[in-house]
């Protein structure tokens, strides 16, 4: 599954990446209000970033194609569904697929590459919540490998990651973000040289032809963020961030 469109998914998970909450606590904090639905922006260092679709390609390398509305996939989905212990008019959910997980020993190969890509659709592409469901047309796709692949992965993960960016309860005691949420992080790191500095790390045994969510590296950034920008803005002559 490496050389499928969500290989790099994959990939990343198999990888010793960490996650940063606080980092991408501060850029949905400092989040700015927009017109634009498609579009995140978020104030550093008193100036505005933006964080758009095309951002999020160049960093994950998925097909944010256009959605085509009439690409439907029909296959009839009801045994296969059956065995994974889901009802017939719905997708998913990840606990229905974790305990599928533990006894699939002994299906075919077929059968546990389309279980293995339910669980990336759930967890990597739309990064939902564990009692969430995946959409039932999109989690039929896995049943038939080219429709699979000619999905605009990319653009469904971020569209996910965006609402849930826009929606953000700042005042609740937490929030969830859907998607690939580990592509933030690193746009992070690409734009922001400071944080790259202190918190990422260009792996070295990578090139410039491996997409950027498989580049860096990560930690936990132990530096307030205001001081890192505040020690950015005193050793930059025209005390600019970016």
């Amino acid at each position: 599954m490496n050389n499928s469109q969500v290989g790099v998914l994959l990939k990343l998970a198999l990888s010793s990446f960490i996650w940063s909450a606080k980092t991408v606590q501060y850029f949905v904090s400092n989040q700015l209000k927009v017109d634009r639905n498609h579009e995140f922006w978020t104030l550093i260092g008193g100036r505005p970033v933006r964080f758009s679709l095309l951002e999020y390609a160049e960093i994950t390398g998925l097909n944010c194609d256009p959605i085509d509305p009439n690409d439907k996939v029909e296959i009839d989905h009801t045994e296969f569904w059956a065995e994974i212990g889901v009802r017939g008019g719905e997708g998913p959910n990840w606990n229905e697929l974790e305990a599928r997980m533990k006894t699939c020993q002994a299906w075919t190969y077929e059968k546990k590459k389309m279980l293995a890509l339910l669980f990336i659709l759930h967890v990597g592409v739309l990064g939902l919540h564990r009692n969430s469901r995946i959409p039932l047309a999109l989690a039929k796709t896995v049943m038939d490998e080219a429709a699979f692949e000619r999905q605009p992965w990319g653009r469904y993960g971020f569209h996910e990651l965006i609402y849930s960016l826009k929606i953000a309860n700042l005042g609740g005691a937490r929030y969830t973000l859907h998607g690939c949420v580990q592509a933030m992080l690193v746009w992070g790191y690409e734009c922001i040289p400071i944080l790259a500095e202190r918190a990422g790390k260009i792996r070295p045994d990578v090139d410039d032809s491996v997409v950027p969510l498989l580049r860096w590296t990560s930690s936990r950034c132990r530096n307030v963020f205001e001081t890192l920008l505040e020690m950015d803005k005193s050793e930059t002559e025209d005390h600019k961030v970016l």
